[in-house]
């Protein structure tokens, strides 16, 4: 609109024409406003979440006592979803630590993420005689049934943990073939993310969701990142695609590559694990835009927060301590190795903590499992058990 009738006051006819001019003007910048304000209003709900989630953690796990040390002599076959991702070789690292230092034997079944080798690696687990089985990190168990079966036919009792969202329950499919699990707050950290983005590009943001599908907490990862832009960030630009855990090292790389190629303006690329961040930043650098495309993520594994130190693509990452996460899983799988009242519900609240560039020195240099969390949970733990011997 042309504000030509502000600079001519001079005559009425001519006030009368600025009168109307700044009615009509001022309801086309109220609009504008308005959208401002939205905007600002998301970009300060997001700071504020950023916040709140970058402190050390409490231990506020409440679960009934048990003595750990009765797992001595016990055979823990442990599956991880695959043996290709560095985040979960490090948890189950750190869970043989624990089993061990319990008097426990721990066989780590290396395999690189197939529903056949989990398959083998149950089969294996029977024929050894193990006293429970671990599927670690994101199994699918709806994948697997027929084995399931059959561990549950030879009295071996099979435990799930970091697969299914905080409160939501193992599916009905295999309820009955699950002796207990260990949930996690996927989503929240999705929304974490989600709004690191937000407030890192001021409302305005062109942000790619890189989704695998298969895994089970994926799709409530990317659900919450959707509903979080969507409520909190009306003006960004989203789009989601898809690159199977099998495919992370072959295609991530080349399909970012390629969505840069096609929206120049991205400026966040938002995977849902931390591992597959490693390949985001290869394949920023491929397009030339180190500095100026930038990652987030979940997970905290040591080998990215490492990029983060380094580099100029990883800005952020929701992390959990791994060595947390490792000491929850063992609380339930010694639960169920003991008859030990197990946790019904899987919630042993792991917590999540934002970890940036301001402060990823906090977890060490280079980066370790068990550094920038505070030490709540050892002797949270700790007092859970009792002592080794």
């Amino acid at each position: 609109m042309s504000r030509t009738p502000r600079r001519h006051l001079a005559l009425a006819t001519a006030a009368v024409s600025v009168t109307l001019s700044l009615t009509a003007c001022g309801g086309g910048d109220s609009t504008s406003a308005s959208d401002a304000g939205t905007a600002s209003a998301g970009v300060e709900h997001a700071s504020a979440q950023i916040q709140a989630a970058s402190k050390n953690p409490e231990f506020t796990f409440d679960g009934p006592s048990f003595p750990m040390r009765d797992i001595k002599g016990k055979h823990i076959f442990n599956i991880p979803n695959t043996s290709a991702v560095p985040y979960i070789v490090a948890v189950d690292k750190l869970g043989q630590e624990i089993a061990e230092k319990y008097g426990a034997t721990w066989t780590e079944y290396t395999n690189q993420g197939t529903p056949n080798e989990w398959t083998t690696g149950i089969d294996q687990a029977i024929s050894q005689g193990a006293d429970v089985i671990l599927l670690s990190q994101g199994n699918n168990p709806e994948l697997i049934i027929p084995a399931l079966e059959r561990a549950k036919a030879a009295g071996i009792p099979v435990v799930v943990s970091h697969t299914y969202q905080n409160g939501a329950g193992i599916p009905d499919k295999v309820a009955g073939l699950i002796a207990a699990q260990v949930s996690a707050p996927f989503n929240e950290s999705g929304r974490l993310s989600a709004d690191w983005a937000i407030k890192e590009t001021k409302g305005k943001g062109h942000i790619l969701l890189l989704n695998s599908s298969e895994v089970p907490p994926s799709e409530g990862i990317v659900a919450a990142q959707k509903d979080e832009l969507a409520q909190h960030c009306p003006a960004c630009k989203v789009k989601v695609v898809n690159v199977p855990v099998a495919d992370w090292a072959t295609k991530i790389a080349t399909t970012v590559q390629s969505e840069i190629q096609a929206d120049p303006s991205l400026d966040y690329v938002l995977p849902v694990y931390d591992s597959m961040m490693i390949y985001v930043e290869s394949g920023v650098k491929a397009a030339g835009k180190a500095g100026t495309v930038f990652t987030a993520s979940f997970n905290g594994t040591p080998a990215v927060l490492k990029l983060m130190q380094d580099g100029q693509v990883v800005t952020m990452d929701v992390g959990e301590s791994l060595s947390w996460l490792a000491s929850a899983t063992m609380d339930q799988v010694g639960r169920v190795l003991t008859g030990a009242q197990v946790v019904a519900d899987g919630d042993e609240h792991t917590p999540l903590k934002v970890i940036t560039r301001d402060t990823v020195d906090e977890t060490g240099h280079p980066p370790v499992a068990d550094k920038g969390y505070g030490d709540a949970y050892v002797a949270g733990y700790d007092a859970l058990w009792g002592d080794p011997s």
